[in-house]
């Protein structure tokens, strides 16, 4: 039996600066499909032909930043789901992890779609960890 971790694994996020050429490149690397631009076209949904269930595990998210972004979500990075952003965020400090981000939601706190952190590892390896669907 698997021991239970902080947070499940959801996604990877792949930063691009172009969201037609980042189709292009991951869908021919990973045989998966564009399935639609979310978000005001800031965000690209890559999952299995015909699924187009972003709530599965089995997805690519291609997010759109600025060219020659660096700073947090500047890179590719993973998503984590947990229950309770919060106390994920305090574990995670616990055992050595920062917060870049601290918990918010995300677009706005006036249309919430999911509450979210950006955490650092002790190596500086950036990645999120995210309630989503919101209670």
């Amino acid at each position: 039996m698997a021991a239970q971790g902080i947070a499940r694994f959801w996604k990877p996020v792949i930063n691009v600066t172009d969201l037609d050429v980042g189709e292009r490149f991951w869908c021919a690397v990973s045989g998966l499909k564009p399935m639609g631009r979310i978000h005001s076209g800031e965000f690209s949904v890559l999952d299995e032909e015909g699924r187009g269930d972003a709530g599965d595990d089995h997805w690519i998210l291609l997010q759109r930043v600025p060219e020659g972004q660096v700073s947090v979500d500047g890179g590719t990075h993973l998503d984590f789901r947990v229950d309770d952003v919060a106390l994920a965020q305090a574990r995670i400090e616990e055992i050595g992890g920062a917060v870049l981000k601290p918990a918010g939601m995300f677009p706005d706190d006036e249309d919430p779609v999911l509450e979210w952190a950006v955490m650092a590892d002790p190596f500086g390896n950036e990645f999120c960890i995210i309630r989503w669907p919101l209670d």
